[in-house]
């Protein structure tokens, strides 16, 4: 009779994870109840699973997704000794009703970690987007409450997620979504996930962390947004927007639809953008500062000026403008103080070339650049791209490729891939002129720099 081959990579993913027998059992069947399956499992299954015993089915998922959330960080089939059981999809059952808040943002952060296909591969879903915007405008709070006792929020645990979440931000700025967004969800699933469950929407605390916990999780909606994982972006954006409606804070909520009118222009979902865009200022009106009012308005007129609606998408522009005018940066909390005077004048931008006004785009890009801090790399390689294509549409072909190439550099560099988008699109702009020599030369050196830049991405967690 063959013997088994003790599992020495289950062990040492355990030892490193400090979890016994009887903890990692506990964790297991958590996490398949969590997806709607009854897993039998105690200290002896462990024991028999480390003296080499392949469990069947699902079983091998869980156990990775278990260790995942222990750790914070992603744990695969392979990396505990059971490879064989990637030769077999993972088809869990659908997942449980959330009883809390916090049910739900546990288990998209351990299958996000864990890497779980039905989490991080989910296709975006228009019906989503249409249940965001009826439940946020007519429902105040989902009701669900979380369990009592347990851990104390604190000042401190509010002011640390808030400091955390600013600090991600200027990294998202600075290299694009992929450098840190790994290391956002390791830190929302060791700091806040723990925390969440113990939360009370009825005390000024409990608002205050759920605010926060909602700005962090709209990051990281945002950072998988930009690195293309847009299923992803879009589950993290409605758990964020849950969590700011039982917060009370229209104006995040508000924050968070526009950032889903962003995302659902980005794939061409025009109308549904300019609803969700709608939807953030009509639910907020009241409630957000003019810069927020300001911020709704302007994603309004993106979609508008996607659809070739010039009228519509001036109206909107212009309140953008009004309420901008009234802005008080002091007023803003954290997260909104990125939409200043360079931004709009980038959202202006981006209105005029979708509107095919290149001289008035190339205006607009200048006064952005003129204004714009120089941490906000990822945005002023989007504004420069739009000002290479105002060149080039006015007839600078040589001024345009040249300000294209200082952009294919900067973007070589971040990990972004709306601002390679943005790139592939000035290229596809360029056929015209295939055969100058200029044209080739440029489009030999973008295509090597930006094969570099897909490497590093498709490294990224």
């Amino acid at each position: 009779m063959k013997l088994r081959e003790p599992n020495h990579q289950l062990a040492a993913v355990m030892a490193r994870a400090d979890v016994s027998n009887k903890g990692l059992a506990r964790r297991v069947q958590d996490v398949a109840a969590g997806h709607g399956e009854d897993i039998r499992c105690d200290h002896v299954s462990v024991k028999r699973w480390l003296d080499g015993m392949h469990p069947r089915g699902t079983t091998p998922h869980f156990i990775a997704e278990a260790l995942s959330r222990k750790l914070g960080e992603r744990v695969g089939v392979r990396d505990i000794g059971m490879m064989y059981a990637e030769v077999t999809p993972f088809t869990a059952g659908p997942q449980k009703q959330a009883d809390s808040f916090a049910d739900g943002v546990t288990v998209l952060i351990s299958g996000d970690l864990s890497g779980n296909p039905q989490v991080v591969e989910r296709d975006v879903s228009s019906n989503a987007w249409n249940d965001s915007m009826v439940t946020w405008l007519v429902a105040p709070g989902s009701g669900v409450r979380p369990h009592a006792g347990g851990r104390l929020i604190t000042a401190g645990s509010v002011e640390a997620v808030r400091e955390t979440t600013a600090l991600f931000a200027k990294l998202d700025y600075r290299f694009g979504g992929g450098h840190a967004r790994s290391t956002v969800v390791q830190y929302i699933a060791m700091e806040i996930e723990p925390l969440l469950k113990h939360v009370r929407p009825d005390t000024t605390l409990g608002r205050q962390f759920l605010s926060e916990t909602a700005a962090m999780l709209r990051l990281a909606a945002w950072m998988a947004y930009d690195t293309g994982r847009h299923g992803l972006a879009q589950q993290y954006m409605t758990k964020a927007l849950m969590l700011a409606r039982e917060a009370g804070n229209r104006m995040l909520g508000g924050r968070i639809l526009a950032g889903m009118s962003h995302q659902a222009n980005y794939l061409g979902h025009y109308g549904m953008a300019a609803n969700l865009a709608r939807s953030a200022r009509m639910g907020a009106e009241g409630a957000a500062t003019p810069t927020a009012m300001a911020l709704f308005n302007a994603m309004e007129a993106r979609a508008l000026a996607s659809q070739g609606d010039e009228a519509g998408c001036s109206r909107a522009l212009g309140e953008a403008e009004r309420w901008f005018e009234r802005r008080n940066a002091e007023d803003d909390p954290v997260w909104l103080k990125y939409f200043d005077e360079a931004e709009l004048a980038a959202e202006f931008a981006h209105c005029y070339r979708d509107l095919g006004h290149h001289h008035r785009a190339r205006d607009r890009v200048l006064e952005s650049v003129a204004l714009s801090e120089t941490l906000y790399v990822r945005s002023l390689s989007f504004v420069r791209t739009i000002l290479a294509t105002s060149h080039v549409s006015g007839g600078d072909l040589e001024q345009g490729i040249a300000v294209a190439r200082e952009v294919v550099t900067t973007v070589a560099d971040l990990r972004s891939a709306r601002t390679r988008r943005y790139v592939r699109e000035f290229m596809s702009q360029l056929m015209r002129y295939q055969n100058d020599p200029l044209v080739r030369d440029f489009k030999t050196y973008a295509e090597a720099r930006l094969a570099r830049a897909r490497s590093e991405t498709a490294t990224a967690v």
